[in-house]
């Protein structure tokens, strides 16, 4: 497909995305931007059930705000947090996360891109999962394993870097829908579009996506 016909493409599938999934919401539990922010650090190569059930009674219980953890210190933040993967430098980034938004956000969360990304283990992925999810910003994209994948075998992108792929469907996809689109993408990721087994017999998409196994 041409640059045109894949934009056209794109449009076909947000439609269909947002008829499956119309309600597609974050999987991570999260009250306010603190808890979604600190919990999706922790999710880095960890799953989102486990960070859930670690992290949510914490925040009932005592991680209330960021002075709340620094408070608390390193070690026993570490103790807390150990059923999550790579507790150990997480729990350095997080550490390091609270003192910025302390010092530098009056303990707030910025809902600004650059703000986010300049905090320790945020990258623009993270960022635009608060973004989107507590700020209201539409025109971001989550580039997540789930919609990588999606996206590719679909025939959205051609690139592998997420910073590509990111600037890449915010090509495709009007600025009003893109945190919407990652969203439901990702959803379609979970639901069918798995990684090993793909449900192709039951994909919505079967007949026009190029990777799959319905003939």
């Amino acid at each position: 497909m041409n640059n045109v016909e894949v934009k056209k493409y794109a449009l076909v599938v947000n439609k269909k995305l947002a008829e499956l999934y119309p309600d597609a919401k974050c999987h991570i539990d999260f009250q306010n931007a603190f808890q979604l922010l600190i919990s999706t650090v922790l999710a880095a190569q960890c799953t989102d059930i486990r960070v859930n059930a670690t992290m949510v009674p914490l925040y009932k219980s005592k991680y209330k705000k960021p002075q709340d953890i620094l408070n608390d210190g390193l070690e026993n933040f570490r103790n807390e947090i150990k059923s999550i993967n790579f507790y150990n430098n997480k729990a350095k980034a997080v550490i390091s996360i609270c003192e910025t938004l302390v010092e530098k956000h009056k303990g707030k969360v910025p809902c600004d891109m650059d703000a986010l990304t300049e905090l320790a283990g945020v990258g623009r992925k993270s960022a635009s999962v608060v973004l989107g999810n507590t700020c209201g910003v539409n025109d971001v994209i989550i580039v997540d394993t789930h919609l990588k994948r999606v996206a590719g075998r679909l025939g959205l992108i051609k690139n592998e870097d997420p910073t590509k792929i990111e600037f890449e469907l915010k090509e495709l996809i009007p600025p009003t829908d893109q945190w919407r689109f990652s969203m439901r993408i990702g959803e379609h990721g979970r639901v069918i579009c798995d990684a090993r087994k793909p449900k192709c017999g039951e994909c919505a998409f079967n007949k026009t996506c190029p990777s799959s196994n319905i003939k």
